[in-house]
């Protein structure tokens, strides 16, 4: 990583509360979502045609993840909450990690990896109403199945986008779907090209059907890309001639040390 990369990484590094402790932070999200599914599936009995309620949830839920990330990460809003979700995101996220450098070194960097707790906090309460409606309109089965889902969803995403920002090893470079959301994601931290391309960060479908992939292949060919670049869209290619690089693609890096930034630097 270059000399503003590493800057910014002590910087923000030296902010973060003393009290904070990633594992914890990790574990309250997976724990307390796990727990949420058992219970929900634990109420589901002979669901029958309910069961559609999966697939239906997890598309919609792609879809409004790609919105999300384009419209209200990557966009600067007008009002005050907008504005520093925009920021957290763009001015942070995509400063601390560049395609240069895209690991962490050490469990307190989770605090920029993982959404705050209290997203995940209203994240499950917003599950809880569509679970209701879903439950009112077509019966209790189908509402505890999307409830399930959507929370569900919701760890996938964490789960993802914390293995796109580990080091490379064997098994993240050959779990399908996996290495492709590494590369995906990847090119999404090239910040010439953040706002544009890879949006989703759970599985590639919506990047697909609105056109956001960097990729040009079917749906099928695009989920299951893994970390090939030789089916770049021709814009995309003509992109990384004009910036003087090539695609990036997840490789194996010298260790990554934790920094410590000189008092009389901190901010």
């Amino acid at each position: 990583m270059d000399d503003k990369q590493r800057l910014f990484r002590l910087q923000y590094q030296s902010a973060i509360s003393p009290y904070y402790n990633g594992v914890l932070h990790g574990l309250f999200v997976f724990v307390t979502g796990v727990s949420l599914i058992v219970f929900a599936m634990a109420q589901v009995q002979s669901a029958g045609w309910a069961w559609l309620g999966l697939p239906f949830t997890l598309l919609f839920a792609n879809v409004n993840e790609w919105h999300i990330h384009k419209n209200r990460l990557h966009k600067r809003g007008k009002n005050r909450l907008s504005q520093l979700i925009w920021y957290r995101h763009t001015k942070e996220h995509h400063h601390y990690f560049t395609h240069e450098e895209m690991r962490v070194a050490s469990t307190r960097e989770y605090r920029i990896v993982f959404f705050p707790a209290y997203a995940f906090v209203l994240v499950a309460l917003q599950s809880v109403l569509l679970g209701l409606v879903c439950g009112l309109l077509a019966g209790h089965n189908l509402g505890y199945i999307v409830f399930a889902t959507a929370i569900g969803f919701y760890l996938l995403y964490e789960a993802m986008h914390f293995l796109c920002h580990v080091d490379e090893n064997s098994l993240v470079r050959n779990l399908p779907l996996v290495n492709t959301m590494r590369r995906n994601h990847l090119v999404h931290h090239t910040q010439a090209l953040m706002t544009e391309y890879n949006m989703n960060l759970t599985f590639p479908f919506a990047d697909w059907l609105l056109g956001t992939s960097d990729l040009q292949r079917g749906l099928w060919g695009t989920i299951f890309n893994g970390y090939g670049s030789q089916h770049l869209k021709p814009e995309v290619a003509m992109r990384y001639q004009q910036l003087g690089m090539e695609p990036p693609v997840p490789h194996v890096q010298a260790p990554l040390q934790a920094e410590c930034l000189p008092v009389t630097e901190r901010v």
